[in-house]
């Protein structure tokens, strides 16, 4: 009767600690991908290539929507502005589109880095050089999220 206890009281403590795990597993976080380009890429594709490349990228963006990773993405704009403040003085720099820009972003739902990260990797932009996908972790703030 003991030794069936003492097993009992094994597999309870090992199912706990799976169910535990899998809970864990079970709360995404959320991850910001920001898309850098070297120029802009797109425009300098043939049109048929463009044409191919907005399949690629929507053939993406609907998959990562259907299996629930997705909570948004946009393309930006190439022109911008960045503002910046040095002892209490604010300045101004036009971006320049011919340098490595952020040409879009992604907001993404995922366990964990790893699985940002094999999200990430997917993303058909990688079957062209020139691009890099920088991935943030979203941070939880009381009061603000």
């Amino acid at each position: 009767m003991k030794k069936i206890f003492i097993a009992l009281m094994v597999f309870m403590t090992i199912s706990n600690s799976f169910s535990q795990s899998n809970s864990k597993r079970e709360v995404q976080q959320e991850f910001m991908f920001y898309v850098y380009s070297d120029g802009n890429r797109v425009s300098d594709l043939s049109s048929e290539k463009q044409q191919l490349h907005i399949q690629k990228i929507g053939a993406y963006i609907e998959n990562l929507a259907k299996t629930g990773k997705l909570k948004g993405a946009q393309p930006l704009e190439m022109e911008g502005t960045k503002i910046s403040r040095n002892k209490g003085v604010f300045s101004e720099t036009q971006l320049n589109k011919d340098k490595k820009v952020i040409a879009g972003y992604y907001h993404i739902l995922a366990f964990d880095m790893d699985e940002a990260i094999t999200i990430a990797r997917a993303d058909p932009r990688f079957e062209e050089e020139g691009w890099e996908i920088v991935i943030r972790p979203i941070k939880k703030v009381e009061g603000i999220n």
